[in-house]
């Protein structure tokens, strides 16, 4: 069977599968930042999930960096054909984490940071260490949902076994998955996903904290897609940055529900030029904030913008939220519970449902959402990767719906050329606000990627 993946989605899913994470460092690595940390799990039912990305993000950060350096020489699925030849040599992770091992360090330490402000906040947690199961959200986000729904009954029936009720995770994209795609694509699914902020906010409200940086600070704040616009969690980082004394939050033009993208979401391995365009218009954003330090809530938005402050010549740091939270700790001061109200915003249309993951029913159901549309363009005014691209339409929130529809159609479009569009999408969701049918954009985008997918497979057989 042959297909229409390039080579370096091939290498993320295959990586995912057998060794736990996108770029196949491995369980030793993913856990060695917790040695000493956290007992190991589940505490109450209760875990600290680590994740795929964040153990690893540093890896993936420095083989971000030598990508614009190669540019020009070799593809970025010229550099997924060597990955698993160095590997079966027994060269690769020794040579990453030569390469990358002391970039990841900080990524390590937001992971501490995180369990050590939960700990102090009396939230009893544990972690499961190498028994901990990769999300598979990747195979998700690439449009492999027959391999994500296999993975997801594997996960659930594993983490059952270990007796897990309930998850806290600092990755906003994992704890989408848990939240919603798990739901959508595992029978009986019944495990709690929280993010990091959300359990912090409610404990400092609870307790009536308040804390001391000990020191003055301008920050500036990123609202990751996925915390924000998905999950709908905005309300709780203001709270949480409010309660320390000495932080200054200067907000940018674009933050909340409206956040700007630093081009993550798959867009990173793809199509890593665009993610750069993407990221720059994001970093120059911020930087007018005049903030001496950017705060995130997302593993992949930091690596997207400390990559970008670079690429503009700008020494600005940029820290997960629980490592500034860490620092403040220090100086804590409860007073009498309080009771906020925090919003969960909606900001998204319905998703369509899909009967099954069979081509005939992802075809009607695309074909009917897809006719929809009424080709306004309001979504492709906040497009990044369009306006990163010149506003090329094949490449814009409305054009990649127009080729979904004519690939359902049977019109003389080709999967592997649809599906390349489709994968200049950072799934960001601000078409999907946008759009006045009530189209849930990026939704399509990702079973537009399943349909291209898997109509484009054809038998070895045929091609004799």
């Amino acid at each position: 069977m042959t297909d229409v993946i390039p080579e370096v989605v091939r290498f993320a899913a295959e990586n995912t599968k057998e060794v736990g994470d996108v770029l196949g460092i491995g369980t030793d690595k993913r856990t060695r930042w917790a040695r000493g940390i956290v007992e190991r799990g589940p505490v109450d039912g209760t875990i600290f999930y680590a994740g795929e990305m964040y153990p690893v993000m540093g890896y993936s950060e420095g083989a971000f960096r030598m990508l614009k350096r190669v540019e020009g020489l070799m593809s970025i699925n010229d550099l997924a054909k060597i990955g698993p030849i160095m590997r079966a040599l027994g060269i690769y992770t020794v040579s990453i984490n030569a390469l990358w091992g002391s970039i990841n360090r900080k990524y390590e330490r937001a992971l501490q940071d995180a369990v050590n402000v939960l700990k102090a906040l009396g939230v009893s947690l544990g972690y499961l260490f190498e028994d901990e199961p990769p999300s598979g959200v990747a195979l998700h986000t690439y449009g492999l949902l027959r391999e994500f729904k296999e993975h997801a009954d594997w996960v659930h029936r594993r983490l059952r076994g270990l007796g897990v009720k309930k998850i806290i995770t600092l990755d906003p994209i994992v704890a989408t998955a848990f939240r919603l795609y798990y739901p959508e694509f595992v029978r009986d699914w019944s495990i709690e996903s929280h993010h990091f902020v959300e359990v912090v906010a409610d404990r400092m409200a609870e307790l009536g904290l308040r804390l001391n940086l000990g020191r003055k600070l301008r920050v500036t704040y990123h609202d990751p897609c996925y915390l924000a616009r998905t999950l709908g969690v905005v309300d709780e980082v203001r709270f949480i940055l409010s309660r320390v004394e000495g932080v200054e939050l200067i907000e940018p033009a674009r933050r909340g529900v409206l956040t700007g993208c630093s081009g993550d979401g798959g867009l990173e391995l793809t199509q890593p030029p665009v993610a750069r365009k993407v990221a720059l218009d994001r970093v120059e954003e911020l930087s007018k904030t005049g903030a001496e330090l950017v705060l995130t809530s997302c593993p992949a938005c930091m690596l997207m913008l400390r990559t970008g402050f670079e690429s503009i010549g700008q020494s600005v740091d940029v820290w997960d939220l629980a490592s500034l939270l860490a620092e403040a700790m220090n100086n804590v001061e409860r007073g009498e519970s309080i009771s906020p109200s925090f919003r969960r915003y909606n900001v998204f249309p319905k998703s369509p449902h899909f009967r099954s993951l069979s081509l005939r029913d992802l075809s009607e159901v695309l074909k009917v959402e897809t006719d929809r549309c009424k080709k306004c363009g309001f979504c492709n005014v906040e497009c990044p990767t369009s306006k990163a691209m010149d506003r090329l339409e094949s490449r814009s929130s409305r054009g990649r719906v127009t080729l979904i529809n004519s690939l359902v159609s049977g019109d003389p479009v080709r999967p592997r050329e649809v599906l390349d569009r489709l994968y200049t999408c950072v799934l960001c969701g601000r078409c999907s606000q946008e759009c006045p049918a009530g189209l849930h954009v990026q939704e399509l985008i990702v079973y537009g990627r399943a349909y291209s997918i898997y109509s484009g497979r054809i038998p070895e057989e045929l091609l004799d």
